[in-house]
C-alpha cells in the first residue's frame, strides 16, 4: 500500500511540474491607469491628448498615465480659453476634460468629442510686455505639458511651437528647475505710472514648489530668459 501511494504522489508531482505556468503577460490589461500602453482601449479624445504631450515632452505612450476622464460642455468651440486675437464661436462644444501625468506632473487637457481640438491648459508661466517707445504689445504663455503660446496684438501675430523645438535641453532643464523649485512668483519691472511712453513688463511663475524669486539677479534671469523665448518665438 505505501508503494501505491509513493507512486501516485510522485504521479502528481510530474504532472504539476509539467503544466504550463501563467505569466504576467496572460493577465488582462488593466484600465485606467495603465490604459496608455494599451490604444485600443481609448477614445479618440484620449488618444489624441496623450498622443500630443508624448510629442511635446519626447515621451513614449505608455510613459503618459491617463489619471481620469470627465464629460463637460465647454461654452465655445476654443473650449473655455481665450486666445487673443481668436475668434471663438459662441456655442455649447460638446468634449472632455482629461488629467494626464508625465514626468511628475500632472497636467490638463480640454478637447472637443472626437479629440479634433485637443487644448492645454494648465498654465507654468505668463509674460505680458506692453508700451514703451517702441509700442509692445506682447504675451507669452508656457504650459506645463510642453508648448508655448506668444501673441502681438500690433500685427495680430500669433504662434505656438513646442519647447523642444525653441530651446535645447539645457534650457529646458534650467525651466523645469525654477518650475519645480519656487511656487507662485509674481514679477513686475514695470516703468513708474505717469511715465511717458511707460512700458509695462510682468510676469508671472506658478511653480510647483515652495520657494519665492527674492534675488534681483535671478529675476532678471528670469525675465531675460522669457524675453529671448518669446523672440524666439515669434521669428519662427
Amino acid at each position: 500500500m505505501k508503494k501505491v501511494l509513493v507512486s501516485i504522489t510522485l504521479i502528481m508531482l510530474f504532472v504539476a511540474a509539467c503544466a504550463p505556468q501563467v505569466q504576467a503577460t496572460d493577465l488582462p490589461p488593466v484600465i485606467g491607469e495603465q490604459a496608455t500602453q494599451v490604444s485600443e482601449q481609448l477614445t479618440p479624445a484620449q488618444r489624441a491628448a496623450i498622443e500630443v504631450i508624448s510629442q511635446n515632452l519626447g515621451l513614449a505612450a505608455s510613459q503618459v498615465k491617463l489619471v481620469s476622464t470627465e464629460s463637460v460642455e465647454w461654452p465655445d468651440s476654443c473650449l473655455g480659453i481665450s486666445v487673443e486675437g481668436i475668434s471663438c464661436a459662441q456655442v455649447v462644444t460638446s468634449g472632455y476634460r482629461l488629467l494626464l501625468e508625465a514626468n511628475g506632473n500632472q497636467v490638463e487637457y480640454r478637447t472637443n468629442e472626437d479629440g479634433t481640438v485637443v487644448v492645454p491648459a494648465t498654465v507654468a508661466l505668463t509674460w505680458n510686455r506692453v508700451g514703451g517707445i517702441a509700442g509692445f504689445c506682447d504675451k507669452l504663455t508656457i504650459y506645463l505639458s510642453g508648448e508655448v503660446q506668444g501673441t502681438n496684438c500690433n500685427t495680430s501675430q500669433i504662434a505656438q511651437k513646442r519647447l523642444t523645438d525653441l530651446l535645447s535641453p539645457e534650457q529646458i532643464a534650467l525651466m523645469n528647475e525654477w518650475i519645480s523649485k519656487y511656487g507662485i512668483v509674481d514679477i513686475d519691472v514695470s516703468d513708474p505710472q505717469g511715465m511717458a511712453d511707460g512700458m509695462s513688463v510682468t510676469l508671472q511663475l506658478m511653480g510647483q514648489g515652495t520657494e519665492q524669486i527674492t534675488s534681483p539677479e535671478v529675476q532678471q534671469i528670469l525675465l531675460q530668459f522669457v524675453q529671448d523665448l518669446n523672440q524666439k518665438l515669434m521669428e519662427q
